[in-house]
């Protein structure tokens, strides 16, 4: 789970681009530590992909021509995939009622226009309804959704009407893949089956590859249903230990031993890291003081991607995230002008 905060004054003290890669941490001499992006050759298939977050605005969002050149950008960087990531909403996180449809902003027909766009530049594009409240604005989210058991079977059924229309959309647009759902973690304890219902109505819809994906706190671990999806999804937040690239790879060792012990194929539907001080302990949540450390952010990408692809389980990565227009929502995750860019580029552009 992601702590969404605004933090548009961290990001706006970051320079627009840095150059370069040089670690925070320093030989006992004192002098700073150069380090450098170590690209191996990905698998046929990997996914090199981005969650592409849409801007709430006519002609900012999906489908529009600020989207279509971010998109030529991310290409032209070697991102292979987009997560699309339409959205629902709910009153509280003890309703069961979810609204949908209603977002002039972002019509089925932006989202077609989208996938068109992203056709045209040879990228497979992943659908992944997402869910809104107004508590996540203090820092709730999926997770926190808990409704008294009666109210379950009905917040299923809205949700499932939900991720089948969007299921549908997908096949229509011809999309790699659908991810069902993100993070219930008390919907998935207290309800085993019940995304395995939801994957079976979208597959009745749907032909490609369907996904959930789960909380890296304890949900992808206590999750019943893996069995009806064709690959395990987390959403990958997990905290790293130590400041230099080797001990940040180091850190991985641990959730991806318990990862490939599901015996399953593992795809981060997303991870990502602020440019700011301190991202890799606590990466879903802001912290510290805000002081920015775009270097920092990169070490973190460069760390999970040398741990990660040495996994041949790992199918690969959605990054949180890229907006349709920039700066977007001026959000610290975004790696645009960073030197996070730059191993995005070294992995997925140079290094197949």
């Amino acid at each position: 789970m992601r702590r969404r905060r605004f933090l548009s004054s961290v990001l706006g003290a970051v320079p627009a681009t840095v150059l370069g890669c040089r670690t925070n941490a320093s030989t006992p001499e004192g002098a700073p530590q150069t380090w450098a992006p170590q690209p191996v050759r990905l698998p046929a298939g990997f996914h090199s992909g981005m969650n592409f977050a849409h801007l709430h605005r006519r002609g900012y969002g999906y489908g529009s021509d600020r989207a279509f050149a971010q998109l030529r950008h991310l290409a032209s960087i070697g991102i292979t995939d987009i997560a699309l990531n339409p959205f629902a909403y709910t009153r509280s996180l003890s309703s069961a009622e979810i609204e949908w449809g209603g977002d002039d902003s972002m019509t089925d027909d932006d989202i077609r226009a989208q996938c068109r766009q992203a056709a045209s530049l040879g990228m497979r594009v992943m659908m992944k309804p997402h869910l809104w409240s107004w508590a996540y604005v203090a820092g709730e989210g999926n997770t926190d959704i808990d409704l008294d058991a009666a109210d379950w079977p009905r917040w299923f059924r809205a949700y499932t009407a939900y991720a089948v229309h969007f299921a549908s959309l997908a096949a229509e647009c011809g999309c790699d893949s659908v991810c069902v759902g993100l993070e219930y973690t008390i919907a998935s304890r207290e309800n085993p089956g019940a995304w395995a219902r939801v994957a079976e109505a979208c597959r009745a819809v749907f032909s490609g590859r369907i996904v959930y994906a789960a909380n890296w706190y304890q949900e992808w671990e206590q999750f019943t249903d893996w069995a009806a999806f064709d690959a395990v999804g987390v959403d990958a937040y997990f905290p790293l230990t130590g400041s230099t690239v080797e001990e940040l790879s180091a850190s991985w060792k641990e959730p991806l031993d318990r990862l490939e012990a599901l015996g399953k194929p593992v795809i981060f539907t997303e991870a990502g890291f602020q440019a700011i001080n301190g991202a890799a302990a606590h990466p879903w949540e802001s912290h510290d003081d805000g002081t920015p450390d775009p270097d920092g952010q990169a070490r973190a990408y460069e760390a999970l991607l040398r741990a990660c692809t040495a996994r041949p389980w790992f199918e690969g990565v959605y990054w949180w995230k890229w907006f349709t227009d920039l700066p977007g929502e001026r959000d610290p995750f975004v790696p645009a002008g960073m030197p996070a860019e730059n191993v995005l580029h070294a992995w997925f552009g140079g290094g197949r």
